[in-house]
């Protein structure tokens, strides 16, 4: 059986070509650029998105701001491609 990818990119693309081929499946548009990817290994990413930003903390650490995941996605390599799957939420 065929696994059905989400969107494919080439073997070694970098994460800001994965990011556009993401957005692109999800139908994103990033204006206020809360939106973000995340590598999470070779063949994982996630994209998530900040909820609420306080605009008197904005410089600290981003791990005190509350996220939201959008989706996630294994990559798996075959030829010179790799297929990217959505997982379950």
């Amino acid at each position: 059986m065929e696994i059905q990818a989400a969107f494919v990119t080439g073997a070694f693309d970098s994460t800001q070509e994965i990011w556009k081929k993401a957005i692109e499946y999800l139908g994103i548009q990033n204006t206020d650029g809360r939106t973000h990817i995340k590598r999470m290994g070779t063949n994982q990413i996630q994209i998530f998105q900040y909820v609420e930003v306080d605009k008197k903390s904005i410089f600290e650490s981003s791990a005190n701001h509350k996220t939201k995941v959008i989706a996630s996605f294994n990559g798996r390599a075959i030829g010179n491609k790799k297929k990217w799957v959505r997982l379950k939420s």
